[in-house]
């Protein structure tokens, strides 16, 4: 985990919870539910390799909420800008909501805040013209990016207004023309038929031998659509 030792990285930890103590009960929270549920065949020695690593990505996400949100792509009608901890009880409104939660997931805030730290992930908020955000895009596989990224999660709340395709065809510019990626995919529940629907309209291509649960565009499909 770099060269950043785990006693120092453990020393920082314990002066944020000082200082911030519902970081702490998110910290100890998640690590909870790891152990119990994601990491619950793991050994010893796999969950304490999990617990710095996680707790190095954390400690970097508090830092780079002091990071300016940036515009990353303008499209007619919706902006993607990169998002940081201040964003971080929108995103899980979205999540939660009603129309959303059976079809994405939900990250706690301790995730949430160790993944503002993960370089391999990039979380934004969607907004419309007067700023008022509208939804959410996770990417990750950003540590590779030139040869693949996937769009993690999407999600909207302002919905029947076409806000979702917008999204998307920006999602692909975003990751063809600014990231220079050579594939982006994604994936979907097999009973969520609207998702599916918008997926193919906006270009993305069943994956076979999976082609309700799978999807994906390359370069050279965005460029001479």
């Amino acid at each position: 985990m770099n060269n950043e030792r785990t006693d120092i990285i453990m020393e920082r930890l314990q002066t944020l919870f000082k200082e911030n103590p519902s970081y702490k009960e998110a910290y100890y929270e998640f690590l909870e539910l790891h152990k119990n549920n994601y990491g619950k065949n793991d050994t010893e020695k796999e969950l304490a390799l999990f617990e710095q690593c996680f707790a190095r990505d954390f400690l970097n996400g508090i830092k780079n909420d002091s990071i300016e949100r940036a515009e990353l792509i303008k499209g007619e009608r919706l902006t993607i800008r990169t998002a940081n901890i201040s964003d971080a009880e929108f995103m899980s409104l979205v999540e939660l909501d009603k129309d959303n939660s059976p079809w994405v997931g939900h990250w706690g805030l301790g995730w949430r805040v160790a993944k503002f730290g993960d370089k391999d992930f990039l979380q934004t908020v969607i907004e419309k013209e007067d700023g008022k955000p509208i939804g959410l895009i996770i990417f990750c596989d950003m540590l590779n990016m030139k040869n693949r990224i996937q769009l993690k999660r999407i999600a909207i709340t302002d919905k029947g207004k076409g806000y979702g395709k917008e999204a998307l065809y920006l999602a692909q510019k975003l990751a063809f023309e600014v990231f220079g990626t050579k594939y982006l995919y994604l994936g979907t529940k097999e009973n969520n038929l609207r998702a599916q629907s918008i997926y193919k309209a906006t270009g993305f291509i069943p994956d076979m031998p999976d082609p309700c649960t799978k999807f994906y565009i390359t370069d050279k499909e965005y460029f001479h659509r």
